[in-house]
């Protein structure tokens, strides 16, 4: 069916599919969508080969750090135990064995922290 506007309107199966001007509108918030992971990929990248790191390690880095922001903010003991009790997982590893993970990731996190610092980036 036409419409005055120069936008046309099918329908197929009951079902009104989008103009021409609301798919090209789609179509380009999907390309700048795409664009922007591009970016960011070639940001990652290029942070990691200058520091000597992997991309995803890079990543993982401000993961960390944003979780660790979040811990500083008060929370109430309500909301504590509501985090708790959603995240319900259990750890097969014993005490001995989460200390030295932490310990080896804690390392690595600060490696990444004082590579990034001195490459002016945080």
């Amino acid at each position: 069916m036409a419409r005055g506007n120069g936008e046309t309107k099918t329908r197929m199966g009951g079902v009104n599919l989008k103009s021409g001007k609301a798919k090209n509108r789609t179509v380009r918030k999907m390309a700048v969508m795409s664009a922007d992971r591009k970016v960011f990929e070639s940001i990652v990248d290029g942070i990691a080969k200058a520091i000597k790191e992997k991309p995803e390690d890079v990543i993982w880095f401000f993961q960390v750090r944003e979780v660790m922001a979040s811990m500083d903010k008060p929370m109430s003991d309500d909301k504590a135990w509501e985090v708790i009790m959603e995240d319900n997982k259990s750890v097969k590893l014993s005490t001995t064995e989460l200390i030295e993970v932490a310990r080896v990731e804690l390392k690595k996190f600060r490696r990444i922290e004082r590579k990034l610092k001195k490459l002016g980036v945080i």
